[in-house]
Parts: structure tokens; C-alpha cells; sequence
């Protein structure tokens, strides 16, 4: 990720319709707002709309989220599962609050509950060549309707345009006339950054959230380890 594409974006958006000054600093990988750290995926547009989908009653009686995410070697597996447990949680609208976890190199395999008894599954992994995009696919299973967030059946995300040249094969996918020519990850990191600066009040739900979070994932590592589920706590 690049800061300072990312703020000139978010300086964009700031002026075009109206928000409180703020930067966009990366630490350890991960993108913040003064002390907030940015939560991408719940603003990110296909997350959103598979959670109106269980809001608005075309999905009714939600049961198991099944999650798969896999990014390219030397990513980091604990941050990735740590943003997927907090998917769960935001699409399941309730805490984990158990989990149980098979960690085997680096791709871990858990099994999570939330507080209102929906049960997760979440596979991720660290093992795809460098240099290869990472994509991740979010599935929500109901008594009535299923939704998820690629197309039925496909693995992989499809891209609008692909170009065949000097280079090879290039694909690319527009998902922000906005925000042209970032990245996935980037323009959705602005995108939250944004959010934050137009509704301030998100920061303590982001802070709790991302704590959460990372609390979450520490005990799925650690569930692995001592071959028993953890149950957490608050």
C-alpha cells in the first residue's frame, strides 16, 4: 500500500463532499487514523451488501458463514485471520466468543461461535506465489437463501478487463471511478479513512472492534497449540 496515494485520494474526497482534516498513517501493515485503526472490510461494498441482505429479509435465519481468504507468501496469517473473524462478527451481528483452530505452516483452518449461536467456518492462508493477487470469498448459509459475495461456484474474483501484451496477460478491475488506479486494498482503506472523518463516532466502535479482532485470532493460534477450543471473554 501506498500513504501517500492514499491521502492524496482521501484529500479528494475530503474536499469534493465535505469532511474533518486526518492522514492515513500504516503500521505493521495495518492503516490508521490518528490512534483509529481503519476496519476496510466494513465499508468494503460487497461486505455491505451481503449484510443488508441479511437486514433487509432476502436472507432470513442466518446459520453458518463460511469464509476462505488467501493472500501470497509473507503475508501476515494472524492479521488475515483477524480481519476475517471480524467479518464474522459484523455479518453475524454478535461477538466470537469460541473458537477452535488447526494451524498447519502458513494456513490455519478454524472453527468459530458466535454469541448468538452462528457457527463459522474460516480457512486462510499465506501460501500463494508472490507476486499473486489475494482474494478471499465470504458465504452466508440460511434457512431461507444463501448469499455470498463472488459468483456461484467461482473460486477466484473475475476481473472487468483483461489485456493481453508486452507484458502478458494484465487484468483490471475498476471498483472506484473515484478513487482510479489503486489498488483494491487501497481504495478501500480511503474509503474507510473517509468514513471515519465524516462520522467520527465510528472510532470507539473500530478500536473495540479491531480489538476484538485481533483477541480472536490470538486465541485461534493459541487453540491450535494446546489442541483444545478457547472460550473468550467481554
Amino acid at each position: 500500500m501506498n500513504a501517500k496515494k492514499m491521502n492524496k485520494g482521501l484529500d479528494f474526497l475530503r474536499e469534493k463532499y465535505g469532511a474533518r482534516k486526518g492522514e492515513i498513517t500504516i503500521k505493521d501493515g495495518h492503516c490508521f487514523v490518528g490512534a483509529t485503526p481503519l476496519m476496510p472490510q466494513r465499508v468494503e461494498r460487497k461486505i455491505v451488501e451481503l449484510k443488508k441482505m441479511t437486514e433487509n429479509g432476502t436472507l432470513e435465519g442466518v446459520s453458518t458463514l463460511r469464509f476462505a481468504s488467501f493472500a501470497p507468501k509473507g503475508a501476515n496469517v494472524e492479521a488475515i485471520l483477524a480481519r476475517e473473524l471480524d467479518v464474522a462478527a459484523f455479518l453475524g451481528a454478535a461477538k466470537v466468543v469460541r473458537v477452535m483452530a488447526v494451524a498447519n505452516g502458513p494456513a490455519v483452518n478454524a472453527l468459530v461461535k458466535l454469541a448468538n449461536d452462528v457457527n463459522c467456518s474460516v480457512e486462510v492462508s499465506a501460501g500463494l506465489p508472490r507476486g499473486e493477487a489475494a482474494y478471499d470469498r465470504h458465504e452466508i448459509i440460511c434457512a431461507r437463501g444463501v448469499g455470498s459475495d463472488q459468483t456461484i461456484d467461482t473460486h477466484t474474483p473475475h476481473a472487468s478487463i483483461r489485456v493481453s501484451g508486452a507484458k502478458g496477460m494484465e487484468e483490471f478491475t475498476d471498483v472506484d471511478t473515484e478513487l482510479f488506479g489503486m489498488t483494491y486494498e487501497e481504495i478501500w482503506n480511503v474509503r474507510a479513512a473517509f468514513a471515519l472523518l465524516q462520522n467520527p463516532a465510528l472510532a470507539k466502535e473500530w478500536k473495540a472492534a479491531y480489538a476484538a479482532a485481533a483477541k480472536a485470532a490470538a486465541a485461534c493460534l493459541k487453540a491450535d497449540g494446546a489442541k483444545a477450543a478457547q472460550n473468550l471473554k467481554g
